[in-house]
């Protein structure tokens, strides 16, 4: 075994190491905005946002929920039913779709709701303006999409007929 010698004292301090900081960006300098881009603008939503599916959005409001609960018109076709609550005065209708786990796992119910919501969706024109919240049932999923709209045309007829024989009285 060789020993070597090792000096006692210190060597002489040289500048410290550069170490960057952890919260600072080390990509491309700030505020630049890059290269100029070529062509037409880049769209910045496909939609137009809530209210863009014509003439239908989500129901949001507490106070709309709790009238639905209470004081609705209902229609039902097979396992379809259909809760409706006139509100005139409003610019568009606001619907609600309740799709029970029963119905299948998360894959099944998210496509019952897509369909739901595109028959409603083609429907809106023609709907009085309310509030509306559709329910499937455990057999809706085995409905083919025609067997669907026509089980929701009939729910969505008796529940705004009932409501208009309601409001005549």
């Amino acid at each position: 075994m060789d020993e070597t010698d090792v000096p006692a004292q210190r060597a002489q301090a040289r500048q410290d190491a550069r170490i960057p900081q952890a919260d600072v960006d080390q990509g491309r300098p700030g505020g630049h905005p890059g290269p100029s881009r070529e062509g037409a603008a880049a769209a910045l939503r496909v939609t137009s946002g809530p209210g863009s599916r014509r003439g239908v959005e989500p129901v949001h409001s507490r106070t709309t929920f709790a009238e639905l609960r209470t004081g609705a018109t209902r229609g039902r076709n097979g396992p379809l039913t259909v809760a409706f609550v006139a509100h005139p005065e409003w610019d568009r209708s606001q619907v609600a779709y309740a799709v029970n786990r029963r119905v299948g796992n998360a894959v099944t119910r998210n496509l019952l709701r897509r369909r739901l919501r595109s028959i409603i969706v083609e429907r809106a024109p023609d709907l009085p303006v309310g509030a509306y919240v559709v329910r499937g049932g455990e057999e809706a999923p085995a409905l083919t999409f025609d067997q669907l709209k026509v089980a929701m045309s009939q729910a969505l007829d008796q529940a705004t007929r009932r409501s208009a024989a309601r409001a005549a009285r």
